[in-house]
């Protein structure tokens, strides 16, 4: 009988990997302290920092009234900006300016780099999403044309957000402050998960993108190695990476509040289960 080898694969980008990674050994140690924990940034994110898009970054952050952050990302590599163009987030943004964002992970970000929660706007946690965070604005801004809204985001993505914010004719300005560049579909990181016992295999998948690309890499068969993904199992942060986990193939889907701390608990979890049902 082959062993009992249970694995976690955190498919962030690289430099936000770490956090959830330890997380989630800190929360799987006493359940099964062998677990193997994989890395496998099916994107990576890089800032663009020329010297028009600093310019354009700090007059726009001047001016806004609303900073819509689309993601993690985005915050990162805006305060990125800023420090690489000489400046501190105090001197950019006018006082009690309002601030919005999709999910937890996003607040908490903000909060790390001292910014306080009265002045971020979020949806609850079972809304985290665009259409979640338009629910809130619109709960907390009355007269759109006094407003000067500043998106910031990767390049690409949805747009539901923009078109919300055009509807109502809300001043709007998108600065896009970085690219995801997606793993290469013959990188040799790839072998370490075709390697794996995929019964007793975790995912965790926390962007829909990341997921639409892994699915590109299961697609090709013919690849060594191959990538099957059936018999695993999918952790996602919320319902729509959940939609496209199952798009691409997964049958074992659970879903947790975006949070890392939810992330590391929901795979402990997972984990446990897994201990108990081995022979």
């Amino acid at each position: 009988m082959k062993a009992f080898e249970p694995a976690i694969i955190v498919t962030r980008p690289t430099g936000q990997a770490r956090r959830l990674t330890e997380l989630i050994e800190a929360a799987t140690q006493a359940v099964y302290p062998s677990v193997r924990m994989v890395s496998l940034p099916l994107l990576t994110i890089i800032p663009k920092n020329d010297l028009a898009l600093l310019t354009q970054l700090r007059t726009a952050l001047h001016r806004a009234t609303l900073i819509v952050f689309v993601s993690p990302n985005a915050i990162e590599c805006a305060m990125r900006a800023v420090d690489d163009a000489n400046s501190s987030w105090e001197q950019l943004v006018s006082p009690g300016v309002k601030i919005g964002v999709v999910g937890q992970s996003s607040q908490e970000a903000l909060i790390r780099h001292g910014l306080t929660k009265e002045c971020i706007l979020v949806p609850a946690q079972n809304e985290s999403d665009s259409d979640g965070l338009w629910k809130v604005l619109r709960t907390n801004i009355t007269d759109w044309s006094k407003e000067s809204v500043l998106i910031i985001k990767g390049e690409g993505g949805r747009e539901t957000l923009i078109e919300q914010l055009r509807s109502v004719s809300a001043g709007l300005e998108i600065l896009s402050i970085y690219l995801r560049v997606p793993l290469d579909l013959a990188s040799p990181m790839w072998q370490s998960c075709a390697e794996l016992d995929l019964r007793h295999t975790l995912w965790t998948l926390t962007s829909s993108e990341a997921v639409r690309h892994l699915g590109e890499r299961c697609k090709e068969v013919n690849r060594i190695p191959r990538l099957a993904i059936e018999n695993s199992s999918a952790l996602c942060s919320h319902a729509n990476i959940a939609n496209a986990a199952q798009q691409i193939g997964f049958k074992n889907i659970s879903v947790c509040e975006p949070r890392d701390e939810s992330i590391s608990q929901s795979a402990a979890a997972w984990l446990a289960e897994q201990v108990k049902r081995f022979p």
